[in-house]
Order: C-alpha cells, then structure tokens, then sequence
C-alpha cells in the first residue's frame, strides 16, 4: 500500500512539473519590440518617439501624422499577438473634430488583411481620454515574415477631411507569444 501511494504522488509531481513547464515555456515565449525597430520601419509621413502620459499612464509610444502609415518587417513566433495600446495627445482632447480612425493590417508581399479598426474620438467621447488597448490573434501567420501595417486616418470617407485635433499615438506596439 505505501507503495502504491508513492508511485501515486510521483505520477501527480510528474504531472505537476510537467504542466507548469508547458505554461512557464508559452508564457516565457519570443517577444518583439516593434519599438525597437522603429528606425528600420518604413514610413509613410512624419512619424516620432517619444514617451507618452494618458489618463496617468505613461508609454513608449510613436507618434504619427494623422494621415500615416507605418510598416515593420517580422517573423511571427507560433502563437503571436499583436498587441497595442491607442490614443490621442492630451493637447486634441478639447479640440473639436471628428477623431483618428486607427487600423492595422499585415502583409505578405502578396495580399493585404485589415486585422482591426476603430475610430477614437477623445472630444466627443470622454471614455477615451485614456489608453485604449487592442489585441489580435497573428497564430495564422506562425513561422512567417509578414510586414504588419498600423495607419491613421483623419477621416472616413464619405466625410470631408478633418483633421482638427488629430494627434494620434500607438503606444507600445509588440508581437508577443500568448
């Protein structure tokens, strides 16, 4: 019988060990800074670095045209998300407009997949004097090198361009292995 519950306790600190390797090993995973490569990006208007306060928290966050487009070159780890935070300068909250439209894609060379977009608009909308955080699930793309795409709009068409208070941020921009 003591035997038998010896081999039982090792059999459930096998299992035990085993499992929190599987989670330490996917939560430990490859990460890039797409800050980091910000020199290497390709970029489509006036785009800069700089740390950013919103609502009392403070990022890294690069700070692009209100009409922008920013392109960084990465392999995507198996299991890779994009994450993101979004917002606009303080100094835009009390200027009247209609907001930044903000939207992601990625690319293979060969076709274009918009992975998420949303309008925020800090003047009409006090909820969004703040970080807005955006995750979006890149496990499709494992194992590839993909150019994931962040553009700023100032307006939607059909609407006339407005960019009246448009200082857009993506803070802290990352793939990360979930």
């Amino acid at each position: 019988m003591k035997s038998s519950r010896a081999i039982l306790t090792a059999i459930v600190i096998a299992i035990v060990v085993a499992a929190a390797w599987f989670m330490f090993r996917r939560g430990s995973g490859e990460r890039v800074d797409l800050m980091t490569t910000f020199d290497q990006a390709e970029k489509r208007g006036q785009f800069t670095v700089a740390d950013a306060t919103l609502a009392g928290e403070t990022k890294k966050a690069i700070v692009a045209p209100p009409n922008g487009r920013i392109t960084f070159h990465v392999k995507v780890p198996d299991d890779g998300w994009l994450k993101v935070w979004l917002g606009l300068k303080p100094e835009a909250w009390t200027i009247e407009g209609n907001g930044v439209h903000f939207y992601a894609g990625v690319s293979d060379g060969r076709a274009y997949e918009t992975l998420f977009t949303q309008t925020i608009n800090p003047f009409a909308n006090t909820a969004e004097r703040r970080w807005i955080p955006v995750t979006v699930d890149l496990s499709a793309y494992a194992g590839e090198e993909i150019n994931i795409i962040l553009n700023t709009l100032s307006s939607l068409p059909p609407a006339a361009p407005d960019d009246r208070g448009d200082m857009p941020l993506w803070g802290a921009p990352e793939v990360v292995k979930r």
